[in-house]
């Protein structure tokens, strides 16, 4: 039987990595108005996988390309994306395949800061910044290792294609004027109910959920057609998924590391 080692997902998290608990802002760069999101989640999560999440924790739409940059300048892409580069390149700079980089390969110490990029056209950077670095927590010696979770945020996301940043704040100041010629455009082109200044936690927090649902669900289907000695390393036992205030406790809980 021929396997397509393609098909083959790796898990979210990196099992053969240390595992710690990261407290991560992540903030859009150059708007007047603050738009930010508080995460909590292992440091052992692939750099592929986080930032998927990122974009649906900001409330991007998600069909443009997403990166990191590092603070020593590499870059680090989708596979697809370093293949491009890699055929048609020159392209300047070093960079590599996310899949194959966890966050704590990249962020390290309480205060270390990442670039993401979403839409490398419009080009809307954010800073993700270590916060704080904890260990899990241990009950009844089982560590609790909660996934990735939204713990706050401010304000709204800008609509993908609005022009980059200057674009965005351009659209802000004609919604103030219904009498300028661009304000009824605007109105019709965004979607309804759009209001800058809202933030939904419960919503972001789904849509992730339903993202790693997705990924985890196809992982388990594939496991059947897949030999053993084919497949990715499994996920790090962890306990299920708990909502409301278990999952608040949990990202609160823990020891800090110095």
């Amino acid at each position: 039987m021929i396997i397509d080692t393609d098909r083959i997902l790796p898990t979210i998290y990196d099992g053969t990595k240390p595992r710690k608990k990261y407290v991560l802002r992540l903030e859009l760069d150059g708007t007047k108005m603050k738009i930010s999101r508080d995460i909590v989640c292992p440091s052992n999560i692939r750099l592929s996988y986080l930032s998927e999440f990122l974009v649906r924790t900001m409330g991007w739409v998600g069909y443009h390309e997403h990166m990191f940059t590092g603070s020593d300048g590499v870059e680090y892409v989708s596979t697809s994306l370093k293949e491009d580069w890699d055929v048609y390149g020159p392209h300047e700079g070093e960079y590599r395949d996310f899949n194959e980089w966890t966050l704590g390969d990249v962020l390290k110490a309480k205060g270390d800061q990442i670039t993401w990029t979403y839409d490398l056209g419009d080009s809307f950077t954010h800073t993700l910044t270590l916060r704080e670095v904890h260990r899990y927590m241990r009950r009844k010696g089982v560590v609790y290792d909660p996934e990735y979770c939204i713990t706050g945020g401010e304000n709204g996301c800008p609509p993908d294609d609005v022009g980059g940043i200057y674009g965005y704040e351009h659209m802000l100041e004609v919604l103030k004027n219904p009498d300028d010629e661009e304000y009824q455009e605007y109105r019709d082109w965004l979607p309804e109910g759009f209001d800058p200044e809202r933030f939904n936690i419960h919503d972001a927090s789904l849509r992730c959920w339903d993202f790693q649902r997705t990924v985890e669900t196809v992982q388990m289907r594939m496991e059947n057609e897949i030999p053993p000695e084919m497949r990715p390393l499994p996920p790090m036992k962890r306990q299920q998924s708990v909502p409301g205030k278990l999952r608040e406790r949990a990202a609160a809980g823990g020891d800090e590391e110095n």
